[in-house]
């Protein structure tokens, strides 16, 4: 993160941020190793035999393949590795709102307040993203809910006797998959708001920061009155989404 920030502002606080920025190398380090722990698993996982049936692929003498019913099912990696992933993902759409609103006030950021264009007059909000921060409110507590533990299924709907609990697997993948679509809507609206500081400060972006700075420029310009914005942010969510799913 230093790196990142590096040649930057040299303009410095004398007091302590709020605790949302003082924690974030924090949360961020445990998003990483929840990402690695999600690899290892997946890694194992899909070199196991770890479901029931297990599909074989063809071969010369099984040209369509096979379908060979084995003693195991349950993959005990799979679901906490993806509650953790949830979980985490959930805490940064925290920071994220946390982050947002802190820029947009002025009393803390020391900005414009709301990130007025410095030469605007209208106080009605015009030119402002003033509320934005509310949508990242909604997608936290959308992916607060995801983030739930992924408990085993209870089920005896076949009446076998057999078949009395259920896979984890894909119910957690649901859930992982809908906290990490959150996160993308919540860095969305992030990136919106601090590219918006730099625009109404005219500070200059550190060096290693001015793509990104671009990329997001590129789907939400820097605001300088009333517009509707969903549809910018919704494709600046869609443009993380494919940059964290590229080969």
């Amino acid at each position: 993160m230093r790196e990142l920030l590096a040649g930057g502002t040299g303009d410095r606080r004398n007091y302590q941020a709020p605790v949302s920025y003082r924690v974030a190398p924090r949360v961020i380090g445990h998003a990483f190793r929840a990402v690695d722990a999600a690899e290892r698993a997946a890694t194992i996982s899909l070199a196991s035999v770890s479901d029931n049936p297990v599909y074989i692929p063809p071969d010369e003498a099984h040209p369509n393949g096979r379908s060979i019913s084995t003693g195991g099912y349950h993959n005990a990696m799979a679901a906490p590795a993806l509650d953790d992933l949830a979980a985490i993902w959930a805490d940064v759409c925290l920071l994220c709102d946390r982050h947002g609103s802190k820029l947009l006030n002025g009393a803390v950021s020391h900005l414009p307040n709301l990130l007025m264009n410095r030469h605007s007059s209208d106080m009605d909000g015009h030119g402002s993203l003033g509320y934005v921060p509310m949508a990242s409110t909604g997608y936290l507590e959308q992916a607060k809910l995801a983030a739930q533990r992924t408990f085993i299924p209870g089920t005896e709907s076949a009446a076998s006797g057999q078949d009395d609990v259920a896979t984890t697997a894909f119910l957690a993948w649901r859930k992982e998959e809908t906290a990490g679509r959150c996160l993308d809507a919540c860095l969305a609206t992030l990136s919106a708001v601090a590219s918006q500081a730099f625009h109404v400060t005219e500070r200059a972006t550190p060096p290693r920061l001015a793509g990104l700075l671009d990329e997001i420029r590129a789907h939400v310009p820097p605001v300088g009155a009333d517009r509707v914005l969903g549809p910018e942010l919704e494709q600046l969510a869609l443009h993380f989404r494919r940059d964290a799913f590229a080969p």
